[in-house]
């Protein structure tokens, strides 16, 4: 036998092999995939799979949808959404205000009860230090304002900051007289 006729005997073959095939995915179209998981599975195809033999992990996150793949690289780094980083941002700022007011309402408050100082100076300062306050709260509202659209729906909101709250929550006045 020459190599020709070899060559054509398995075109031959693989002629009816395809033929079949074929045949197969148009007439069995129903049950050719489970068969096709079945002679795969028979082959040993499945045997080395990543995961095999380990737990599913069913700790799927219901809110996710189509956020889950970012959310899942985001868990196994060990870092944070973008927005809880902005919510960490925003009340760091909140807590160095209203530390900087209590401060600042303890020295004025201390200073005004001494007797031979400059009351009127005192009260200019503490005027001052109110409209820096009122300005970085308004953009402190802004920041807040944003981080609200951005949050998911579930998570707490921040409240607005007033001065009036602010100056109240240490016991302070607007005006000093």
């Amino acid at each position: 036998m020459s190599q020709n006729e070899s060559d054509d005997e398995t075109t031959v073959d693989s002629l009816a092999d395809f033929a079949e095939y074929r045949a197969r995915l148009r007439h069995e179209r129903a049950d050719l995939i489970e068969e096709l998981i079945q002679e795969g599975f028979e082959q040993g195809l499945f045997d080395n799979l990543p995961g095999k033999g380990k737990p599913l992990n069913l700790n799927k996150n219901p809110y996710a949808a189509d956020m889950e793949l970012a959310n899942e690289l985001l868990k196994e780094n060990n870092l944070p959404p973008v927005w809880i980083l902005q919510r960490n941002e925003l009340l760091a700022k909140v807590a160095k205000l209203r530390a900087e007011i209590e401060r600042q309402w303890a020295w004025h408050q201390r200073e005004f009860g001494v007797a031979n100082t400059n009351k009127g100076r005192l009260t200019i300062s503490w005027d001052d230090y109110c409209l820096k306050w009122i300005a970085e709260i308004g953009e402190l509202n802004k920041g807040i304002d944003a981080f609200n659209l951005k949050r998911p729906f579930d998570n707490i909101e921040i409240f607005k900051l007033t001065i009036d709250s602010e100056l109240k929550r240490v016991g302070a006045p607007r005006w000093l007289r």
